[in-house]
């Protein structure tokens, strides 16, 4: 009778995690779902992902999303992205290898959104674009020193917007390790240079996944305004 119970348990929860492994749309939050669209590895927990992301993000980040999308996207690759927030939608490339990598590239998505919400009260001072800038104009001086190319050009490191070029240049022609290298105590990560975005974006991420320490040293402008963010909101930084 008890062995008999014992299988019957075990038939119930393999049908349970069969129907959870199967599932393709997760409610997450304000009517958003996320959709898997192509499947994810075995290991990786998506409905874990999600609380995480809920218990710790400010709501404002969520407004004006309408859904998230997990899967094959060539408008991720063609721009070589894992991620990308486009069209009130955001995209994550399904080849994501661990929970961690997924969550890393949530928060930075979500980010650039509580970042399109709040811009007035995010740059409105413009602390945050002197202290890019003069972080620009560091690496202006470094890279010209260091490196011989026509496409070091002075006027697109006091540009603070995208510029898939200038992008392109860091990324492939100088390379994100030379960066690091030269310039280790300029931004929490070379990707952080490529615009004021994506600069908050960088920020934002590393002082929710790691409770911003590095942020502190290197951006301490950037990281005094997200630390008013964070007592101004529900949000909760997690790590040292």
């Amino acid at each position: 009778m008890q062995k008999s119970r014992n299988n019957l348990i075990k038939s119930i929860q393999k049908s349970a995690n069969k129907t959870l492994s199967e599932k393709k749309r997760f409610y997450f939050n304000r009517g958003i779902e996320f959709v898997v669209k192509s499947p994810l590895p075995k290991e990786l927990d998506i409905e874990k992902v999600m609380g995480l992301l809920r218990a710790n993000l400010p709501e404002s980040c969520y407004v004006g999303i309408k859904n998230v999308y997990i899967g094959k996207f060539d408008k991720l690759q063609k721009r070589n992205l894992t991620a990308l927030h486009y069209n009130d939608n955001i995209y994550v490339d399904s080849s994501v290898k661990s929970e961690k990598d997924l969550i890393d590239d949530l928060v930075h998505e979500f980010a650039h959104r509580y970042e399109e919400n709040n811009a007035e009260m995010i740059y409105q001072d413009g602390l945050i674009v002197n202290e890019f800038i003069g972080k620009r104009n560091r690496l202006f001086d470094l890279l010209s020193q260091y490196i011989q190319s026509e496409k070091i050009n002075y006027f697109d490191f006091i540009n603070t917007e995208y510029d898939k070029e200038f992008d392109d240049f860091l990324f492939k022609e100088v390379g994100y390790e030379k960066i690091r290298n030269l310039a280790p105590t300029l931004f929490v990560r070379p990707y952080a240079a490529t615009s004021v975005r994506e600069y908050f974006a960088t920020g934002f991420e590393n002082y929710f996944l790691t409770g911003g320490t590095s942020l502190k040293n290197i951006s301490p402008i950037l990281h005094k305004k997200i630390s008013m963010i964070d007592k101004s909101e529900d949000f909760k930084p997690t790590g040292g």
